[in-house]
């Protein structure tokens, strides 16, 4: 645009032409005032440039201020019922450490783990979860420290004002939590207890379920819960899978259950010597597992499945055992007592016998063809309850006598035990060398005792029991209901003699308990007869 000056004569001629000329007639838009707007725009550009600048300016500080230090308002999520931990104002290189602090502290929370209708805890840690930290310390690094100042400022401003959560990215250690689970299956799997009745008190056990921990379903359990503490989702209990099993025997059932009468008793007797303590013990922890058992009509009871693993988280301790024919120490010693007691209760009581094993050598405590040993798992012994009621088992262990009764209704008949011995072998010597005993001293480690094969019978009747045994209708009564025989054998025990070969200056050796089985009277042989 030009501009033209104008002399000043010139200047006023035409201001007075323009004052006398009629004025124009005002525009429709109205006027224009080109200069005005021209001014503001200009102003409005130096202030954006100004504010840019300002901007870029504050941009640099903050960087310079900051460009060592972890974004301010950063808070870690999933701490429970805290719920959120700051990180804090630290500096880039005490980062890691303070991740690793959070890290071991997120770990060290519990959660609840339920298994049917129990509850434990256990410390994400010990489930085999894990914490990435390298993730989390690339997070918190790359907010605000882009090196873009704008971009950085901007990170900054929202840290100021509304934060940043984030939360640990949960990994699982598969080994480690199939571990975890193996051992806990150890301390959860369990029988299911039937209802018992407890006959001391005179009062009703309630009946327990079984459970059995599903291993490799419950680690898909632990993974679908890291994925769920990754995203910041609380946990504050997590079920298991379990295999449930169910009591054949409610409570509801034996409320009006009939014990009036005996149907058969047996006792043992067991040694009360302090040495023997740890074996008494097991008795007292086996009967009380079956105090209060109930046989529903029909069903056959299994004593391994009703007294469960022989174990030490079971309450069993060490003590003397027969195994191949030779008393050892072994864990739960005593437990074949129970069953033998069992057994010939059951036997006279008239209970079916389904399984029933016989020891490698007689027992001192019961009489040859009576006793039942058990081995866990493998070795059982079974009865089936043949009556239309149901039968309770009551077992009492004190001051050396092991007693059980078999509670039902009245009973109408009578049962006689018979054995017969058709082979007696006798028992060999075996002599063991011992370096650590004078030579000339000897001990015996184990007592010998004869071998025998034999007949077991019993006979259920009525009326009178024959005794002649030359009456051909011996135990054949006209009122027999039953009768049934079983081959018995076992094997002769050896003789295990210990002796010395050791310098004859050496102490002599104290010898072992003695555990010697009196040999059969010639009043038992070949034929004897019990009857209840």
């Amino acid at each position: 645009m030009l501009f033209t000056v104008l002399p000043h004569s010139e200047l006023a001629h035409s201001e007075l032409a323009h004052s006398e000329s009629p004025s124009p007639s005002p525009s429709p838009q109205g006027p224009r005032p080109s200069g005005i707007r021209r001014f503001v725009l200009l102003a409005l550009a130096i202030v954006l440039i100004l504010s840019s600048l300002a901007i870029a300016v504050s941009a640099v500080v903050v960087s310079r201020q900051h460009a060592r230090q972890v974004m301010p308002g950063i808070v870690v999520t999933g701490f429970g019922a805290q719920g959120v931990v700051p990180l804090g104002a630290v500096s880039l290189d005490e980062l890691p450490k303070r991740i690793h602090e959070l890290g071991e502290r997120f770990l060290d929370q519990r959660i609840r783990l339920l298994i049917g209708q129990d509850k434990i805890s256990a410390r994400l840690r010990e489930l085999g979860l894990r914490v990435d930290e390298a993730a989390m310390l690339r997070d918190c690094q790359s907010l605000g420290h882009s090196g873009e100042p704008l971009g950085d400022l901007t990170s900054y401003l929202r840290g100021l004002r509304t934060g940043y959560r984030l939360q640990f990215a949960v990994q699982l250690d598969v080994s480690r939590s199939h571990q975890f689970l193996i051992e806990l299956k150890d301390q959860v799997d369990r029988v299911a207890v039937d209802a018992r009745l407890d006959l001391e008190k005179h009062t009703i056990a309630s009946e327990r379920s079984g459970y059995l921990l599903r291993v490799y379903d419950s680690l898909v359990s632990l993974e679908y819960a890291a994925r769920a503490l990754s995203t910041g989702q609380p946990l504050p209990e997590l079920r298991l899978a379990v295999a449930e099993s169910q009591p054949q025997v409610r409570k509801e059932s034996l409320t009006k259950l009939d014990v009036s009468t005996v149907l058969a008793a047996w006792e043992t007797r067991y040694s009360t010597a302090a040495i023997d303590s740890d074996r008494t013990y097991n008795l007292k922890v086996g009967a009380d597992k079956l105090n209060g058992y109930v046989l529903s009509p029909g069903q056959v009871f299994s004593f391994n499945a009703a007294v469960g693993d022989r174990t030490e988280k079971e309450g069993y301790r060490v003590a003397p055992v027969i195994s191949g024919g030779e008393l050892i120490d072994g864990l739960a010693g005593g437990m074949c007592q129970i069953a033998s007691t069992l057994h010939a209760a059951a036997f006279f009581a008239g209970l079916e016998i389904v399984r029933s094993t016989p020891h490698s050598r007689p027992s001192t405590y019961i009489p040859m063809g009576l006793d039942s040993t058990v081995v866990y798992p493998s070795v059982d012994l079974k009865l089936k309850n043949p009556f239309d009621f149901p039968v309770v088992i009551h077992f009492v262990v004190h001051q050396g006598v092991v007693r059980v009764e078999l509670l039902g209704k009245e009973r109408v008949f009578k049962v006689a035990f018979e054995r017969e011995v058709l082979v007696e072998t006798p028992f060999a010597t075996v002599t063991r060398p011992d370096p650590e005993m004078p030579v000339g001293q000897q001990i015996i480690d184990q007592d010998g005792y004869p071998g025998y094969r034999i007949k077991r019978r019993r006979y259920i009747f009525q009326g009178q029991w024959k005794t002649d045994p030359k009456d051909e209708n011996r135990g054949n009564p006209d009122e027999l209901i039953s009768k049934r025989e079983w081959d018995v054998s076992y094997p002769a025990t050896s003789q295990i003699v210990r002796v010395g070969t050791g310098s004859p200056k050496l102490p002599k050796k104290a010898p072992p308990p003695s555990h010697r089985i009196p040999p059969l009277p010639a009043w038992a042989k070949p034929l004897w007869v019990i009857q209840r």
